[in-house]
């Protein structure tokens, strides 16, 4: 990895690179986040953005979103934390009402230049797009986020070529917004490639490998409340989860095709949690088929106070994406001392082998699937040494902390590069 990586100072610290930690603290930074989908909304880059948003602020910093207006949320507010929140009016997404579609966020070109410091863009859609727009308007510098990867996302979307070439026009956009940018960042190995240049490449075009962080007082081990077990009928049964969203990427149903061959002997129950456009059809499977139907539970949307105790009472969390640039949810499942099943291919893959716990598999061979939670279920001691070492790894090396100190090694990166502080 090399350069690639931004040796960060003490956690919490923000000092990294070409910082003098006898010298004075840098002074606080005004920064803009621009995403398409933010808390209350369920999905790995709502989390990222929130988490780092509130630990920019711990530090001092100020932080704006600006991000779509759900119904019932206002347009405008300041929360407790001191996060500045701005929502532009959207209309729900084709075949996806979970997700929306901003509708005048271009009315943010209006705002002042010195109202930020820097532009973050975690997005490609129009918020994301309105955000780049913003930043050249205001000439000011930005950072770009290679958060997800349309390309395998939205493979098997579009029923007509009209659809498939507007989908791959939209997977290159994503990483043409990031590589325009004045630094690009991924977290992971696999989503940096994506951006490297085909040909040539100069320093400022390098993208830096920042790590997803998540909260690991918040995802630990030994939470008993609320009982998931009770709550789903099971007291005396390990808990198999999938939690994220119910897309054919994310892979739901090679979950189910793989609990559907587990030794049914053994004392397991699966839970499957989320939404998303197979959310029907997935729930509809579960009550027909007679393998599924008393094993596994839909639980639907997890509420967010609710995500760490099934994660802390999870014995195994399974994930056969095909997409996942990295994996909140996998993250805080380690964090939360759960063993996992992961796909091959990917943030996931990566995230299994760097930290060494973890079984990986091919997320299309469901009888590896069914095979590796097999293992993990009968295998104790196996099981024991990767929670203990999934816990360890993530406190180290994917806390929030380290994150924020890494992005902002790269947010002072590109101010001093261009001279505008």
């Amino acid at each position: 990895m090399g350069g690639s990586i931004v040796p960060p100072g003490p956690p919490g610290s923000g000092i990294g690179r070409g910082q003098d930690p006898d010298g004075p603290a840098p002074p606080p930074l005004r920064v803009a986040f621009f995403t398409d989908t933010f808390v209350p909304a369920h999905d790995g880059v709502s989390q990222v953005t929130d988490t780092l948003a509130r630990a920019l602020l711990r530090q001092g910093n100020a932080v704006t979103i600006f991000t779509v207006r759900s119904p019932g949320l206002p347009r405008s507010e300041t929360r407790p934390d001191g996060l500045a929140v701005r929502r532009y009016r959207s209309i729900s997404a084709p075949s996806y009402p979970q997700y929306r579609i901003a509708l005048t966020p271009w009315t943010v070109l209006l705002r002042r230049r010195r109202d930020f410091d820097l532009v973050h863009i975690h997005t490609p859609g129009f918020v994301g797009l309105a955000g780049w727009l913003a930043a050249r308007r205001w000439r000011c510098p930005t950072i770009g986020t290679y958060h997800t990867n349309l390309t395998d996302l939205l493979r098997a979307t579009g029923s007509n070529a009209l659809s498939r070439a507007f989908f791959r026009a939209w997977s290159r956009f994503s990483i043409d917004i990031c590589r325009r940018s004045d630094l690009a960042t991924a977290p992971s190995e696999a989503a940096r490639s994506a951006l490297l240049p085909r040909t040539g490449t100069r320093p400022s075009a390098v993208p830096r490998l920042v790590v997803n962080g998540v909260d690991t007082e918040r995802f630990r081990p030994g939470i008993h409340a609320p009982d998931w077990r009770r709550r789903i009928g099971r007291p005396n049964d390990r808990l198999i989860t999938f939690l994220g969203r119910l897309t054919q990427d994310k892979g739901a149903n090679r979950v189910l095709d793989a609990l559907e061959q587990v030794d049914s002997g053994l004392s397991w129950v699966g839970v499957l949690g989320g939404e998303g456009p197979e959310g029907p059809a997935l729930a509809a499977r579960l009550r027909k088929s007679p393998r599924l139907t008393g094993r596994v539970r839909f639980v639907g949307v997890v509420p967010e106070e609710d995500k760490p105790a099934l994660l802390s009472q999870s014995s195994i969390f399974v994930l056969p994406s095909r997409s996942d640039t990295s994996s909140v949810a996998l993250l805080e499942a380690m964090a939360s001392g759960a063993t996992a099943v992961v796909s091959s291919r990917g943030g996931p893959g990566e995230i299994a082998r760097r930290s060494e716990v973890g079984l990986i598999v091919d997320p299309d061979d469901t009888q590896g699937l069914a095979r590796a939670i097999e293992r993990l279920l009968t295998d104790r001691a196996l099981a024991a040494r990767f929670s203990d070492l999934g816990r360890s790894w993530v406190v180290e090396q994917a806390s929030t902390e380290r994150m924020a100190a890494q992005m902002l090694d790269c947010y002072r990166t590109v101010l001093g590069r261009t001279g505008r502080a």
